[in-house]
């Protein structure tokens, strides 16, 4: 459309999520990609933007650019030699593309009228008919992640659902741990069942799933409990709930 555009980022470099990304090889897209992969209570929400544009279109950009990959499993793919190759690309493609990009910037307000836009930020004043909000999300906070995009949708009338995690770790401590640290750095098949928790059965994750397909599938474990933490909270007691979960 012929704009010029800016780029705001309140980090000193660009790209530092995508440089530890895949254990620094950048799991850059996935060929399975649907809107069923997204967990929403909107579940149209993603698919405009899925649409418009796809993994094969990224992939022919990493093509174009010479960077050579391979697939690891179920359509996961990684760059053969460094995560660094895809934020060079995508910096060259900003380039290419007149694109200021100025880092060491954190917005301090954002106001609205009918003519566009003003941004207030850390290294002076913005004026912009269009503003686009690429903020992530909270994971990570130890990397400069903030709830900012959350609140800047909030200022603007929008209905914000309360956040939690997507993927959630499977982790264990004291007597269970030990016994599996032999196993450290294995990685095999997985059965995993949930029992009863305080009475109401959480359910069960399908047998032979890998462990990244598990934590996924955690997510709605997430949920369950923090149902229950509410529900115990409202009662006014702080007794640990009768039963445990267990894997």
């Amino acid at each position: 459309r012929g704009r010029r555009v800016a780029v705001l980022d309140h980090a000193d470099e660009p790209g530092r999520k995508i440089l530890i990304s895949g254990g620094g090889r950048c799991n850059f897209t996935n060929t399975g990609t649907t809107p069923a992969n997204y967990l929403s209570a909107n579940p149209h929400f993603c698919k405009s933007a899925l649409a418009r544009y796809t993994p094969a279109d990224f992939i022919e950009m990493v093509e174009r650019h010479g960077i050579s990959y391979h697939e690891k499993e179920l359509g996961q793919l990684f760059c053969d030699e460094s995560s660094k190759q895809i934020v060079r690309m995508l910096l060259d493609e900003c380039e290419w593309a007149g694109v200021r990009i100025e880092t060491g910037c954190s917005v301090e307000s954002v106001a609205m009228d009918e003519a566009g836009f003003d941004i207030r930020t850390s290294r002076g004043a913005y004026r912009t008919a269009s503003l686009v909000v690429a903020s992530g999300g909270l994971s990570i906070p130890r990397m400069g992640a903030t709830g900012f995009g959350y609140q800047l949708a909030a200022q603007f009338g929008h209905h914000v659902l309360p956040t939690r995690a997507g993927l959630v770790p499977l982790t264990l401590g004291g007597p269970h741990a030990a016994a599996l640290a032999t196993l450290a750095g294995w990685f095999g098949l997985l059965e995993a069942r949930l029992l009863t928790f305080d009475r109401v059965v959480l359910g069960a994750l399908a047998v032979g799933d890998d462990l990244p397909a598990v934590a996924d599938r955690m997510e709605a474990v997430v949920v369950a409990l923090d149902r229950l933490l509410d529900a115990r909270d409202r009662a006014g007691t702080r007794q640990q709930p009768a039963g445990e979960a267990a894997l």
